[in-house]
């Protein structure tokens, strides 16, 4: 029994709360009181009941107090004081005066799990990474297992990879769910989609209604061809939670839930699991909770076309986790800039290539060259667009990402009609073809909302003229983005309807979608649609098209250069024509010189 009141107080730090205390002192109440009115008469400690607290007269007082304590019983009390709050810091001072080697790798767990809560990853990781080389040297499996599911993966490819090795090693001494479902997580991070599959599906057989089985078999099947299996787990996660009043294993349950309605495109319920989140995230006060409501909120806010609100959101959810290094942090940022400025015109610093460095994890390669191509094709730098796109390889050789693996297809579908890589554009149709009556969304948590499947393909049925099938996909896509309430996509879907009627030789149903179209377009603010909506105005393909006719080019030339048929070059000029309602190229050349 440690006695010293005035020791364990200095233990805690300048202020302490005498519940607190008297855990450290293990004293009865009456005993208790009467020491710390003997330490307040003596002038060491002030008190204020009101508050429940106490603290030091001085920091020499407090600083004394802590050196006349024996490192057994400073090591003891800093165990006692680490258990009784749970913080970083006092974990943090139980490691550093505890000898026991193992002892010592137990008490860094305990740091790590801290640190975690608090937002400290870097701590966090260095803490689980001593306990595993304690494990390793002294030869201890339990504590291996212990360690290797102390870190959830978060999408850092070191992290990542550190926690599927981790969790290889202990399962050589023994199978457990919890190491299963583990390295199934870490896996699926990991870009292993077959090994996530097969290891969560053997971790979730074993324990249907195990937390991490679950969550293991939520993140390997987070697909468009999941949402069945994925709002199944997310009703068990649910029950889970509110049967056991754990809220964070609600919030997980609640995230899941959302994910399967974006694939619907339920906007109205989404907005409603969102309210849910957020009490769930109220209970936790913890940063994560709170940075999944404020990105749901940000992607609900654009799929509305509620820019303004959008942005906002944004900026509060990334102030929270640039705090605690989060390296998805930069990421979000950037995938969500990049679907603000589809619709309202993209910043300069998103077409820059700065932007578009996400350090040494080489798995965001492929979606930052991707995504930056979507970018300048948006922008209309077609040429960069081009070479960005190239740098991809052939969508045959990605590696399959099951959540992101809708989104990229439906993006890479819209560069690929943007740079004229026709052969793409029929694999990519063919792909998206069969996840009809879905929205373009990443999954796994990852709310990047694109419209729906039919916008991409009357897009890659436009670029290969067939106009029936254009003119059906856009009309649907926009009845569905009415229906949902996304204004913003239904805008874009009319616009580019009537530009389907216009290449397909009916100017007059195209004037008259577009001159309806263009009153939303400009209440929305929705920059670049405006002025591709205004009359007599060139597409992006048209306008370089245009500038390649002044410059000089026959339509083989100007096939040549834009790597498209020479047909389809003959087409765009006759659009042109058309359009600007001229006769001859010179006209086109000598307008050109004028814009």
């Amino acid at each position: 029994m440690i006695n010293d009141l005035l020791g364990a107080a200095a233990v805690v730090g300048e202020r302490v709360r005498l519940d607190v205390l008297r855990q450290l002192v293990d004293l009865p109440a009456d005993e208790f009181l009467a020491a710390v009115d003997a330490q307040v008469r003596s002038g060491a400690l002030v008190l204020a009941p009101e508050s429940g607290e106490a603290w030091f007269a001085t920091e020499a007082v407090r600083r004394e107090a802590e050196a006349a304590l024996p490192l057994v019983t400073r090591a003891d009390l800093y165990c006692r004081a680490a258990h009784a709050l749970d913080d970083v810091h006092h974990w943090s001072a139980a490691v550093a005066v505890t000898t026991d080697p193992a002892k010592r790798a137990r008490l860094q767990l305990r740091l790590a799990r801290a640190a975690v809560r608090s937002g400290d990853l870097k701590t966090a990781h260095e803490a689980t990474t001593a306990a595993v080389a304690h494990a390793r040297t002294s030869q201890d499996l339990e504590l291996l297992a212990e360690a290797a599911v102390t870190l959830e993966p978060i999408g850092q490819s070191t992290w990542d990879g550190d926690i599927h090795q981790w969790c290889t090693e202990a399962l050589a001494g023994g199978r457990s769910v919890r190491l299963l479902a583990r390295q199934s997580q870490a896996a699926t991070y990991l870009g292993r989609t077959a090994e996530a599959l097969a290891t969560s599906e053997e971790a979730l057989r074993e324990a249907p209604t195990d937390i991490e089985a679950l969550t293991a078999r939520q993140l390997a099947t987070s697909g468009p061809d999941d949402v069945d299996e994925l709002t199944d787990a997310a009703d068990r996660m649910i029950d889970l939670g509110t049967s056991t009043g754990r809220a964070e294993v609600e919030l997980r349950g609640r995230l899941w839930r959302v994910d399967a309605l974006w694939y619907a495109g339920d906007l109205s319920a989404i907005a409603a699991e969102t309210a849910r989140l957020d009490s769930c995230a109220a209970r936790l006060d913890e940063p994560h909770g709170r940075w999944h409501v404020l990105m749901t909120r940000t992607s609900l806010a654009l799929a509305r076309a509620d820019f303004d609100d959008a942005e906002a959101l944004l900026d509060e959810a990334l102030h929270g986790f640039r705090q605690i290094g989060h390296p998805a942090a930069h990421g979000a940022e950037i995938a969500t800039k990049m679907l603000l400025g589809h619709h309202r015109g993209h910043t300069a610093e998103l077409i820059a290539q700065d932007a578009w460095r996400f350090g040494t994890d080489v798995r965001w390669d492929l979606g930052a060259r991707l995504l930056r191509a979507f970018v300048l094709a948006d922008a209309g730098r077609l040429h960069e667009a081009a070479a960005a796109y190239r740098r991809c390889g052939g969508p045959d050789s990605w590696p399959r990402m099951r959540a992101a693996e809708l989104l990229l297809e439906a993006i890479a579908a819209r560069v690929a009609t943007a740079v004229g890589a026709t052969g793409d554009v029929r694999r990519l149709r063919a792909a998206l073809d069969r996840r009809r009556g879905r929205y373009v969304v990443g999954g796994a948590g990852g709310t990047n909302f694109l419209g729906p499947v039919e916008l991409s393909l009357g897009i890659c049925a436009a670029a290969l003229e067939d106009w029936d099938a254009a003119v059906a996909d856009l009309t649907e896509a926009g009845r569905m983005c009415r229906a949902v309430g996304a204004p913003g996509f239904a805008v874009e879907a009319a616009c580019l309807l009537a530009e389907v009627y216009e290449r397909a030789g009916d100017p007059a149903r195209a004037r008259a979608l577009a001159a309806e179209t263009l009153p939303l377009a400009r209440t929305l603010g929705m920059t670049p649609w405006v002025e591709r909506l205004k009359p007599s105005r060139l597409s992006r393909r048209e306008d370089e098209v245009a500038r390649l006719v002044a410059d000089g080019m026959s339509n083989r030339e100007i096939a040549t250069a834009l790597v498209i048929s020479e047909r389809t070059a003959q087409n765009h000029v006759q659009h042109i024509l058309t359009k600007l309602g001229f006769v001859n190229r010179a006209q086109i050349a000598a307008w050109m010189s004028r814009q």
